[in-house]
């Protein structure tokens, strides 16, 4: 009965991906409505998809993205046409499945949306769905209220019938899979001889002449980088709700006021006999499922005490049927509407039915009841005061941006008035090039930007304030600036001579590495060739190796195995020529049934994924697709 969430695991699994994520800065809105008339990025059959919609899934990447990376973080990635075209085909594509959809007349009911969301484990408290947990995850980490949430989910659901069975539908073959994994964990003897380009520095001779010559040729390799002296102010929400005092009778009137939110609502406990039938059944089926159940009812009014063996014996949910029907306790909003609403209009030890439901019919006995329970104030009087903190916090930052953001433009040569309005401090660093720089600015790279551009370093004037996290605005100026200059000829010649010789070495030791390898592929011995192997060590395709490269580890095993010994050769990292030897293939021992399970879920998941990119391709085919390039192409 209760299996919703098994049957669609995969978007169960995307819904909780959302929930371990917090959306607080941008609009949650958008999976909840399509704003109508221009400007729009899209249209699809028609039906547009608008700028407010790419815009609102823009700032729900780039939060995604904050949330990931944090200090690494960089806006900068989004700006690419390549990012912005990849977002709007994601929307096309939402657009495409929610038109198949209606034409297909996918719907979720009430009660289906219902026991898909009181199944998920982020709501539920001992096993059992919390409807005050449901609300506080929500609002939490997403922002959300129930009824926003419960849209996003019935879309999910309603478009699941298009895409589940495509993606389950990428089934690989047992025996491919099996080769897979033998090329996988195949291994090979390698003997490896090395011709390092050392030695032939003694044979190089490089004069002052080609280094001024290289030099001449190549200013911007021995520049010193520009570097920045500057003073910045940064305004935190965090900071804010540090220094934000809440009184307790402002407390006490929260929890007065929202009662209802620390109460733990009444919760019954009931063991049921389901006898299945389907709401679009037959009259005369239904009316041999309504009498089956009533029969049962009969029986277990006549023996209370046997109801469990009877739930085993005739229960046609088999979820309950093994623990003798108990379906443990609930709150409302846990079960169908019709189930629930017959448990809470009755008593303790009343068995009653039958109740239809979309499932069927079911003869019900309550089992147990645990009554409504307020938890007292000194309770929960901690996470109270955190939350208005928070909320007073919130207030004051967005009236304080505001005022930051015009005082730094209307004072824009000194961040004194800023600072002196809102009780910030003036910090100062050092010279100092982009990326300390950035470092202040938790990486943001516009900061960055912005700081070392020509006006602001000409003007010496602030820079606009900018958000570089969560709750988080900064502005900065330029107090002295250094360009970048090229070092002196006489300071860097001695280092580019040598810089010269061993890259003249490298190459000598490169084509005596390949002309050696020469020989050996057209057969000449080792000997002839003037090649002596090391002792040979065992490689593995997908390990990393020391002393191998990628590309190493790439010509190795592309070697035919069927002819052994087998040669090929690479660059190594010190700038010589490394010849390798294959003298042995090890083939693979057959994956047990977990391994070769796992990696049949994930062949069988990329095929399923080509097969759902394959369905949309058609679809987009089919349908009226138009993408508006200059609204796209607009920063």
């Amino acid at each position: 009965m209760f299996d919703l969430v098994t049957k669609h695991k995969r978007i169960a699994q995307v819904i909780l991906a959302l929930i371990a994520l917090p959306f607080a800065f941008f609009g949650v809105d958008f999976y909840f409505r399509r704003a109508e008339g221009p400007p729009s990025v899209a249209t699809v059959g028609g039906d547009k998809v608008t700028q407010a919609e790419f815009d609102e899934l823009m700032r729900d990447q780039q939060a995604r993205m904050r949330q990931m990376l944090g200090r690494q973080y960089d806006p900068a990635m989004f700006d690419s046409p390549e990012v912005r075209y990849a977002l709007v085909d994601q929307l096309v594509n939402q657009r495409l499945l929610e038109q198949q959809a209606r034409k297909e007349k996918f719907r979720v009911t009430e009660e289906q949306l219902r026991q898909f969301i009181a199944d998920l484990p982020p709501f539920q408290e001992d096993g059992k769905f919390s409807y005050e947990k449901y609300k506080q995850v929500l609002l939490t980490t997403q922002n959300m209220t129930p009824e926003m949430f419960q849209q996003k989910v019935r879309s999910d659901l309603t478009l699941a019938p298009l895409q589940e069975p495509i993606v389950a539908a990428g089934i690989a073959a047992k025996t491919s899979v099996q080769r897979y994994l033998a090329l996988l964990d195949q291994q090979r003897e390698v003997g490896v001889a090395r011709v390092d380009a050392e030695p032939y520095l003694k044979d190089v001779k490089i004069t002052d002449e080609q280094v001024k010559d290289f030099y001449d040729k190549n200013p911007t390799q021995f520049q010193v980088p520009e570097q920045a002296r500057f003073e910045y102010v940064i305004l935190k929400q965090d900071a804010l709700a540090a220094q934000t005092q809440v009184a307790p009778e402002e407390v006490r009137r929260t929890y007065e006021a929202n009662v209802k939110q620390y109460t733990t609502p009444e919760e019954r406990q009931a063991s049921h006999i389901l006898i299945t039938v389907k709401p679009d059944a037959k009259d005369a089926d239904k009316a041999i499922a309504k009498e089956k159940a009533e029969k049962l009812l009969a029986d277990a009014k006549a023996h209370p005490n046997k109801f469990a063996e009877l739930a085993k014996a005739n229960s046609q949910d088999p979820g309950s049927a093994p623990q003798g029907g108990d379906l443990g306790m609930f709150a409302r909003g846990s079960m169908v509407k019709p189930f629930e609403d017959a448990v809470f209009a009755a008593k303790v030890g009343d068995i009653i039915g039958p109740v239809q439901t979309d499932f069927g019919y079911h003869v019900i006995k309550v089992t147990g009841m645990t009554p409504a329970k307020i938890r007292p104030l000194d309770e929960v009087r901690a996470s109270i005061e955190a939350d208005l903190k928070k909320s007073k916090a919130a207030q004051k930052f967005a009236q304080s941006a505001d005022q930051f953001q015009n005082l730094v433009y209307e004072n824009a040569d000194s961040l004194a008035p800023v600072a002196k309005a809102l009780d910030l401090k003036v910090m100062s660093t050092p010279l100092v090039g982009r990326a300390q720089a950035a470092a202040v600015a938790m990486g943001n790279a516009k900061f960055v930007d912005a700081l070392f551009s020509p006006d602001s370093i000409q003007a010496k004037r602030n820079t606009e304030a900018m958000e570089i996290g969560p709750g988080t605005l900064i502005s900065g100026r330029i107090l002295e600036y250094k360009p970048a200059a090229p070092r002196p000829f006489d300071e860097v010649k001695d280092e580019l001579k040598l810089r010269l010789a061993r890259t003249a070495a490298s190459e000598m030791a490169q084509k005596v590495g390949r002309d050696k390898l020469a020989l050996l592929t057209q057969g000449k011995t080792e000997k002839e060739a003037g090649v002596s192997f090391a002792k040979p060590v065992t490689l593995n395709r997908n390990q990393v190796q020391a002393n191998f490269s990628p590309d190493a580890l790439k010509a190795v095993f592309q070697l035919d195995q069927g002819k052994l010994p087998a040669y090929t050769g690479a660059v190594n990292d010190r700038g010589g020529f490394a010849l390798y030897k294959v003298t042995k293939v090890i083939e693979a021992p057959a994956p047990d049934e977990q391994k070769l399970n796992a990696a049949n879920a994930r062949v069988s998941d990329q095929i399923g994924r080509e097969l759902m990119n394959a369905y949309l391709g058609a679809l987009k085919a089919a349908a009226d697709v138009k993408l508006n390039q200059a609204q796209l192409e607009k920063k």
